[in-house]
């Protein structure tokens, strides 16, 4: 059953098109200064932290994964209202986290620029997201299985400052092109992704994409939050620590992959003789978010 809505809630008909064209849309102001701030401090916390703990020399590359379990200010920005509207626009009601993770990229040396960009030898090869063993193909190409929101909190506006690089239309067709000899990325379809801070990247985690050098003097912070169907595996987590649910929203639990009734009963009410997985024949209540979507749509109306 399709659990896309009728009706978008805020995404236009400009967006949705290059979404399924292009496989993305940039949101610039997506985020307030405000709201950036707070979020510095929080990464700049961490970051400083996990620095000292794991004895990261000054350069090198950090990545946190399963973030909302860390600070409250994460799982807000998953709830966010216009984002999650934009989640439930292009992937539907019936969706959960399956990744949130800050990634943290000082500026690099120069020597790095002898590699061609996103080659098998740099330091972020080209690839698109999915499990160790792949998706399943179909027609070539895999399905539609996740979306991703990449919120960048510094400023990425210049070439060669640490932005993600996407292969533009590559969920639909093969990127891949021979140029002397060697197979590389169809140079006219890359779109390096300079925005300001406060921007949001909405994109389908088929594209290909890399990362681009950081040559720039400020260091790279972006936070990427992943929903795909309720009914896979999310990869950050098996289920979140009750510490994290205990004072959690039916909204906020769907999302972190519980049911939203906030009951465990994940089997059905019959698991003895006749189990049933919530997650693929989900009641009303398991899914608070289609009637917060629906409501949302009527007051829009």
């Amino acid at each position: 059953m399709n659990s896309l809505l009728k009706k978008k809630l805020v995404v236009d008909e400009q967006q949705q098109e290059k979404f399924d064209t292009d496989g993305f849309f940039i949101l610039p102001n997506a985020l307030t200064s405000s709201h950036i701030d707070e979020l510095l401090r929080v990464v700049d916390r961490l970051y400083t932290k996990y620095k000292h703990e794991r004895k990261l020399s000054s350069g090198a590359p950090f990545q946190m994964r399963n973030i909302v379990s860390v600070d409250p200010i994460f799982k807000s920005l998953m709830i966010h209202e216009k984002m999650l509207s934009i989640a439930v626009d292009v992937f539907g009601y019936n969706i959960q986290l399956r990744t949130s993770h800050m990634d943290i990229r000082p500026p690099m040396k120069r020597d790095h620029n002898s590699v061609d960009l996103g080659s098998t030898k740099s330091f972020f090869p080209w690839h698109s997201d999915q499990p160790d063993f792949g998706w399943p193909i179909e027609n070539g190409m895999p399905p539609y299985m996740e979306m991703k929101i990449g919120y960048y909190l510094t400023d990425l506006s210049d070439h060669f400052s640490g932005a993600i690089c996407i292969a533009r239309g590559s969920h639909k067709t093969d990127p891949w092109v021979k140029f002397k000899g060697q197979k590389i990325i169809d140079p006219d379809r890359i779109v390096e992704v300079n925005v300001r801070p406060g921007s949001a990247l909405v994109w389908r985690t088929a594209l290909y994409h890399c990362v681009s050098p950081n040559y720039s003097k400020q260091t790279r912070k972006c936070l990427y939050f992943g929903y795909h169907p309720r009914w896979m595996r999310p990869s950050d987590f098996d289920h979140q620590h009750s510490a994290l649910l205990a004072n959690c929203s039916p909204i906020e639990l769907q999302l972190l992959g519980e049911l939203g009734s906030g009951q465990k009963n994940y089997s059905g009410d019959d698991p003895e003789v006749f189990p049933v997985s919530r997650y693929w024949r989900p009641k009303p209540e398991d899914i608070p978010l289609k009637e917060w979507a629906i409501k949302k749509l009527n007051t829009k109306a």
